[in-house]
């Protein structure tokens, strides 16, 4: 990676990594503000029919994992790695939502920065 390094904290990509699809579902307090024409599904309850929190996050990771497939036209074999992170112990939101695909998961645990985190790591990836 040295020749990919261009400073103690700066990787240059030596090739172009895009981003080819995006989902968004929210909760209704996000559905209520200036965004709200931006999210593929806003739903009316935050448990989403489930019973717990750990369970309405898991849904929210597994139905937004397939909505970016279909927006993307792919499906599960096409995809190498899934990145995801969330706030709940061990990114079990994360981990529950995306053991059935059965593709290798990286779970970030990065609070404010998984976003951010999740991308630098996803591009290193393709670029790598």
């Amino acid at each position: 990676m040295a020749e990919k390094s261009t400073g103690n904290r700066t990787v240059k990509l030596q090739n172009q990594v895009s981003i080819v699809a995006a989902a968004a579902i929210v909760g209704p307090k996000e559905g209520k503000g200036p965004l709200r024409l931006y999210f593929d599904t806003i739903i009316e309850d935050e448990m989403w029919g489930e019973k717990s929190w750990e369970k309405a996050e898991s849904k929210l990771v597994k139905e937004t994992f397939s909505k970016i497939l279909t927006k993307a036209n792919k499906s599960s074999a096409d995809i190498n790695f899934v990145i995801s992170g969330d706030l709940l112990n061990q990114c079990i939101g994360s981990n529950f939502g995306l053991r059935e695909c059965g593709i290798p998961f990286l779970g970030i645990f990065g609070a404010c920065s998984t976003m951010g985190e999740s991308m630098i790591i996803g591009s290193m990836l393709i670029d790598g």
